[in-house]
């Protein structure tokens, strides 16, 4: 019975599963390890690309040359190098583009690629030095059509304040004349700056119709303001001849002063026999006094010697008066030209008007200021027999008060020495205080052995 209940004791345990061995659980998990593995692998990877990458930024491409965009300077201490990025010729701190990828997060970018205006350099006392370009990259502009070019080539000159380059493009668009005209206007009419300016000047200077036309149109659309002002003095200088029929269109239709006021103003600059004798005809057709007025206005700023023929005729003879405001007009004209023929025919006029009606001939007289008129001045002041001492010396002595010069001093202070005619020693003594007056005075001592004829012009000043 033992014997047979070992036995089944021994079967029962026999039935007991056995536990696996260690060493086949080891075997059948080993490739969850290969991920680790992996991981590290990859972790080793990344940073050593990293480490070249930094290298790399960190490295100057070319033997002694900084990056582009950067400027490295070392310090005067031993304290290393630092690297200034400089972006259009601005300094400042390195921007997010220059970062390498693990200090900013993102991956390096090129900067733009444009001229440097300027670079500089930081020193250790963090001052800033402006140095030269170390590469010029001149603009070409060769593409562009000659008109175009050329204005490109102003634009750049006047950017670079160089007067020389400037003179030499305008005179280039001058030449070009017509073909140059709307690009000129295109910046004159979108633009109010220095440019645009310069750009009118051209337009002004090829004055020609369509030029001409441009700029008073250009000047009729800009607001009121210093701009138009500019414009409008631009203008004024034109002297081509085949425009002066727009400008008096300009003058006798437009309301805007502006405009009047630059287009008569070079209209007295060029105006000739035909630019009168149409001012004329246009007067004896006008219908209001506002256009009497503005054409008489015309006539009397008119300042070229070439209508002194047109305004001599239009004044009429010296013994009579004048009959309306265009006859005045032009007696004020020829007292502005100055010539000898028209000092000559004022001073005779002068003479010839009646007691009591001289005041407008002789304030005509007074206000000749022609440097051509000087020397008929002196002659008429010293006395000729042309004028007497009551009209035409008086009045010729006031207008040398506009020729403060060492000869009109000199002449005189001769006469107020000399002259015993009381009006004409006053209007000498009160001339030469006038003279001295001025902010820079000229003096000159009376010879009492000089006669008045020995400091006319050409004649020989002896004793």
């Amino acid at each position: 019975m033992k014997a047979l209940h070992r036995r089944k004791k021994n079967t029962g345990s026999s039935e007991t599963p056995t536990p696996r061995s260690h060493r086949y659980g080891i075997r059948s998990e080993w490739p969850l390890l290969i991920y680790p593995a992996l991981f590290l692998m990859t972790l080793v990877l990344l940073y050593a690309v990293n480490r070249s990458i930094e290298s790399d930024l960190a490295t100057p491409s070319t033997e002694g040359h900084a990056p582009h965009g950067t400027t490295t300077t070392s310090g005067d201490s031993g304290h290393g190098s630092s690297t200034t990025v400089v972006e259009g010729g601005r300094q400042g701190l390195p921007s997010d583009s220059m970062i390498p990828s693990h200090q900013s997060g993102q991956a390096p970018q090129t900067p733009p690629d444009r001229p440097p205006q300027s670079d500089r350099t930081v020193d250790s006392a963090g001052r800033t030095a402006l140095v030269a370009d170390r590469t010029t990259q001149p603009m070409n502009f060769d593409h562009l059509p000659a008109p175009q070019r050329m204005l490109a080539l102003l634009q750049v000159a006047i950017a670079e304040n160089n007067h020389a380059r400037i003179k030499e493009c305008l005179r280039e668009l001058v030449a070009m004349g017509d073909a140059a005209v709307v690009p000129l206007n295109d910046l004159v009419l979108n633009a109010d700056d220095e440019t645009s300016l310069w750009a009118a000047e051209a337009l002004a200077r090829i004055g020609t119709p369509m030029a001409t036309s441009a700029l008073l149109d250009t000047l009729s659309q800009t607001k009121e303001g210093l701009y138009k002002e500019e414009l409008g003095k631009r203008i004024s200088i034109i002297s081509n001849h085949d425009s002066w029929p727009l400008l008096l269109d300009s003058v006798v239709l437009t309301g805007d002063p502006v405009v009047v006021r630059a287009a008569a103003a070079s209209l007295s600059r060029m105006a000739d026999t035909p630019i009168v004798d149409e001012i004329v005809g246009r007067y004896d057709a006008a219908t209001t006094e506002a256009e009497l007025e503005r054409l008489s206005q015309l006539v009397s700023n008119i300042q070229s010697p070439g209508a002194t023929e047109a305004l001599l005729s239009l004044a009429g003879r010296v013994s009579s008066t004048p009959q309306d405001s265009l006859q005045q007009a032009a007696v004020d004209a020829l007292a502005k030209i100055g010539d000898s023929q028209c000092v000559s025919h004022l001073l005779q006029r002068l003479e010839a008007t009646p007691p009591g009606q001289e005041s407008q001939i002789f304030n005509a007289v007074t206000r000749i200021k022609s440097p051509e008129a000087q020397a008929s001045l002196l002659y008429a002041a010293a006395g000729n027999k042309e004028v007497s001492a009551a009209y035409g010396r008086s009045a010729a002595i006031q207008a040398l008060k506009n020729y403060p010069n060492e000869q009109t001093v000199a002449l005189l202070e001769q006469i107020v020495a000399q002259e015993d005619n009381e009006r004409v020693l006053a209007a000498a003594t009160r001339t030469l205080d006038e003279i001295r007056r001025a902010p820079h005075a000229v003096t000159a001592k009376a010879d009492p052995l000089l006669k008045s004829d020995d400091l006319l012009p050409g004649t020989p000043r002896t004793k």
